[in-house]
């Protein structure tokens, strides 16, 4: 049932979203597929050690630059060499 509503905080429909994978596959793999929903741990690994983070307390202290625009960046450019 609908519980209380609080003022503070939207109200919105339930829905059913369904399973991707079992909760260890989602967390520790082996994934299946390649979109990013499983193997969680996996992930977290290997960005440590891009970042060079030996804990997780280490990887609260890395400065990472945001960018938005990293899949189209510097297409244009590309795209401009590459014609004749």
């Amino acid at each position: 049932g609908m519980s209380q509503p609080h003022p503070a905080l939207p109200r919105g429909t339930r829905i059913k979203v369904g399973t991707a994978a079992p909760l260890e596959q989602i967390l520790f793999g082996p994934a299946t597929v390649t979109d990013g929903t499983q193997n969680l741990v996996g992930a977290l690994r290997t960005s440590m050690g891009i970042c060079g983070a030996r804990s997780i307390k280490e990887m609260h202290k890395v400065k990472m630059i945001i960018a938005p625009a990293i899949k189209t960046e510097g297409k244009y450019f590309q795209a401009a060499q590459s014609t004749p």
